[in-house]
């Protein structure tokens, strides 16, 4: 029985997004995740600024000659409550933002884009909101393309939209760290079939760390318990940044850790 949990886990895809804290170009950290045996990686869909500055567009392909599987893109945030407004050109100018995104997506055969569905002002729930997603809801579709609303703090603001809007194409990024911080622990258990991505992380019950499973306060026997194995096809991916000493530990030491962490929950 223990060799088949192990046979179980080998099965599920271990991802960590492309930024993990190290500052080093693009190529240089997609090179360590997959030495450090990720399978899959995801993209912040900007240009990356630095040296060299990098092109998103030019950042799949350098995905696929990692060896790595590009699991989604993460959409800019900035303006995002505007999906909420009253104002129909306002709502009108984050709904074309999203739509090239969604665009970029099926261009460069990306199959999943996450998104918010807030900024840092706490838009009230109405049915305004709810048009802009359905608008968005039906592109995907066209598209094939599974758009993922990751909760943040517009606490009941996932199971609202969820709750109204019924399509394959829409569903859950369940970010651990934010779901203990704004009590919404119960996503997981309440909208696990609705899965389509994930943001594992930790932290210390006060602020988004950003920490690697273990190195906070989450409950990661309850994360499992909640689980839905069943329905859920995804990977599992980390969306961490190290702490002041795993820094000084470096970024191969970093990676290294974060594949045993998050490979001790697949086997879970």
């Amino acid at each position: 029985m223990e060799n088949k949990k192990y046979e179980d886990a080998a099965k599920v895809k271990l991802g960590i997004f492309s930024w993990f804290g190290f500052v080093m170009p693009l190529p240089a950290r997609l090179k360590l995740i997959k030495g450090a045996c990720f399978d899959a990686t995801s993209l912040w869909w900007e240009d990356e600024q630095g040296y060299p500055n990098i092109s998103k567009d030019e950042m799949p392909k350098m995905v696929k000659e990692s060896g790595l599987i590009l699991e989604n893109i993460h959409a800019p945030f900035t303006n995002s409550s505007d999906l909420w407004s009253e104002n129909l050109p306002v709502r009108k100018k984050i709904l074309r933002e999203h739509m090239i995104w969604l665009e970029d997506c099926a261009k460069y055969d990306i199959p999943i884009m996450v998104m918010h569905i807030m900024e840092n002002e706490i838009p009230k729930l109405n049915k305004y909101g709810i048009e802009s997603i359905s608008y968005l809801t039906k592109k995907a579709e066209e598209y094939k393309i599974k758009i993922a609303l990751e909760n943040t703090k517009l606490n009941g603001g996932i199971p609202f939209v969820l709750s109204e809007i019924q399509s394959d194409y829409l569903g859950l990024c369940y970010d651990s760290s934010h779901a203990r911080l704004n009590g919404e622990e119960a996503l997981l258990e309440d909208f696990g079939h609705r899965l389509i991505a994930l943001h594992i992380s930790d932290n210390d019950g006060q602020k988004d760390r950003h920490w690697l499973p273990g190195n906070g306060i989450i409950d990661w026997n309850k994360f499992l318990e909640s689980f839905p194995k069943d329905s859920y096809s995804g990977n599992l991916t980390l969306e961490v940044c190290p702490t002041e000493e795993e820094i000084s530990a470096g970024p191969n030491e970093f990676l290294s850790k974060g594949f045993k962490r998050i490979s001790s929950l697949a086997s879970g």
